[in-house]
């Protein structure tokens, strides 16, 4: 067949342009439409590198949803109108939210107006909630019991067991347990979430020094101790060095929160991932008159009881 003939794929036929030279149009058209406006590149790294306080990973989650729109508008117009259209326009409303929010942040920074992003965001909530409740019922029936859980926990080994245990017991998110070893927390920083035990210590003692997570600004550290045989058993098999990470790339250095969210959709039991594993671990809680422990899962995992109660709730319809 030449290049000028007819192509069919699909019973489709392509034969109105001729293919080669409309391929490499196109191609040459899209990646000149992906290139950041002007000036967004040095106002989205001036932003990133204003951000005290802030850990490295949500830097990097603030520069890769930026960079995602980096080529839509200018970040610094005046008028948000442009801004707000693209948010609106976004499927799901935990996305319009999330780009929103950041968009208002770097906004703030530059002292540009953000009052129409901000009601956007407050009125998106409803759709949030109505989201959630659409696919809870789903959710419950598609999700097996907490007993079936622990049953499939008890099959694991190594960092799977220990990133499912975490899950499992106390409702933690991925970004908490991207952890660096330490024998004990005298190295511990405000910036860094640290796993300390001491491998031939005779008491199964593991202790989490967590410092960044989601809602940090809010709950501040957190310190998680767990006497558990099994789970120290798993995490002295990994034969750890002092000062590496549980999760790392491979030059040494720590997980990206984008490695940790790919592995926990392959690697959490039945591929749930953290957040329908804590409904999971809510739902059996709840239904086991366990409220001591809801309060204790608010805590560890850094959520109000208002939030586990809506969100997390799967009977919650």
């Amino acid at each position: 067949m030449g290049l000028s003939d007819s192509l069919c794929i699909n019973n489709l036929r392509i034969n109105d342009q001729p293919p080669y030279t409309d391929l490499k149009t196109r191609t040459v058209s899209l990646v000149l439409s992906m290139q950041p406006i002007e000036g967004n590149a040095e106002l989205l790294k001036t932003f990133v590198k204003s951000l005290d306080g802030v850990s490295d990973v949500t830097k990097y989650e603030y520069e890769t949803k930026l960079k995602q729109m980096q080529h839509l508008f200018k970040f610094d117009l005046e008028d948000e109108t442009p801004m707000l259209e693209y948010v609106q326009g976004l499927t799901n409303p935990n996305t319009r939210s999330n780009k929103a929010f950041v968009l208002i942040r770097l906004r703030r920074h530059f002292n540009k107006p953000v009052e129409k992003l901000e009601e956007f965001r407050e009125e998106n909530k409803k759709d949030i909630v109505t989201h959630r409740k659409k696919h809870a019922k789903l959710n419950n029936e598609a999700l097996v019991t907490y007993k079936q859980l622990l049953d499939k926990l008890d099959e694991l080994e190594g960092r799977d067991y220990y990133m499912n245990y975490m899950y499992a017991h106390h409702g933690l998110r991925n970004r908490d347990i991207n952890v660096r070893y330490r024998p004990s927390l005298s190295k511990a920083t405000k910036n860094e979430n640290i796993i300390s035990f001491n491998p031939k210590g005779k008491t199964p003692k593991v202790t989490l020094y967590i410092v960044d997570y989601k809602t940090s600004e809010t709950y501040g550290a957190k310190t998680i101790v767990i006497k558990n045989k099994r789970l120290f058993d798993e995490l002295v098999s990994l034969d750890l060095k002092n000062g590496e990470y549980i999760f790392k790339t491979a030059a040494g250095k720590q997980a990206t929160i984008n490695y940790m969210n790919v592995r926990a959709s392959k690697h959490s039991i039945n591929n749930y991932g953290e957040g329908k594993i804590a409904k999971i671990l809510l739902k059996h809680l709840l239904d086991t008159n366990q409220y001591g422990r809801v309060q204790a899962l608010s805590e560890q995992r850094g959520t109000s009881l208002k939030t586990l109660y809506t969100t997390y709730n799967v009977m919650d319809n």
